[in-house]
């Protein structure tokens, strides 16, 4: 009976021991399969040709991993890479996306001896309170005509400009003449301008309101007709009747401009 008890024993250590070693090669090569290798240019490769590679991201908590609150997303990816030659620490920083494409918060790079080279701090405007009002002008130039052509000139600022859609208020001053003379019409709007290449308009003068639509070319050309309305009939020109518009932003501003991309 002892004979079988230490034999019961022996077996049951050894069977915990198989299912152990088992655990570990079944981990190892699951991290192995999903381990990314990259050549000197950081271009996929297989092992032999690597020069770094990249062990599988982690989620992490957005605030814990950057410090702060980010609107729309409460995880991002832990990034990590390694010398595949001394397997040191190459780079660490958090991602929006599992690839590393769009970093945000710090990241870090070192050099073959783990000696720290360079820090970039990505996206740290992006508190969880959004700015509304992106107070930086855009210089704005319009051409409109209804009876009588105007010019008008002014300063725009963006409303939320973090969105692709985009909510521009203006304010401005604009010119025109009637019978050899020349009068001013002050000039405020809105402008909603989708990612879809579409505007939306409205505004008015002490004059008159009006309404424009139409097609935006990444926001820095819009071009549209319209309505006006008159709000005087003793002054003249009366401004009534259909409306042109055409209006041109120049600003230091990228956010306000929609990116061209090329390709597919």
């Amino acid at each position: 009976m002892k004979h079988r008890s230490k034999l019961y024993l022996v077996l049951n250590k050894k069977s915990t021991l198989f299912i152990f070693l088992c655990l570990f090669i079944f981990n190892y090569s699951f991290a192995q399969k999903d381990t990314i290798y990259f050549d000197y240019c950081w271009k996929n490769c297989q092992k032999k040709q690597a020069i770094y590679y990249r062990i599988p991201s982690e989620k992490i908590e957005t605030k814990k991993a950057v410090g702060y609150h980010i609107r729309n997303i409460d995880t991002v990816y832990c990034i990590k890479d390694y010398y595949l030659k001394n397997h040191k620490l190459q780079f660490q920083g958090y991602s929006k996306d599992k690839e590393g494409q769009e970093l945000i918060g710090i990241s870090t790079w070192y050099d073959e001896n783990e000696t720290l080279v360079s820090t970039q701090n990505y996206n740290r405007k992006e508190s969880h309170t959004p700015k509304l009002l992106d107070w930086q002008p855009i210089f704005y130039i319009n051409y409109s005509i209804t009876v009588k052509s105007q010019f008008t000139g002014g300063l725009e600022f963006c409303l939320d400009c973090e969105n692709k859609t985009k909510l521009f208020m203006g304010l401005g001053y604009g010119i025109s003449s009637y019978d050899s003379k020349y009068f001013g019409i002050p000039d405020a709007y809105f402008s909603l301008n989708t990612g879809n290449a579409i505007f939306i308009k409205a505004g008015g003068s002490n004059r008159n309101l009006y309404s424009l639509a139409g097609l935006s070319f990444l926001n820095f050309i819009d071009f549209g007709f319209g309505y006006s309305y008159p709000l005087t009939q003793n002054e003249k020109p009366e401004l009534k009747g259909f409306t042109f518009g055409l209006t041109f932003r120049i600003t230091n501003n990228n956010k306000a401009y929609i990116p061209l991309r090329i390709g597919f």
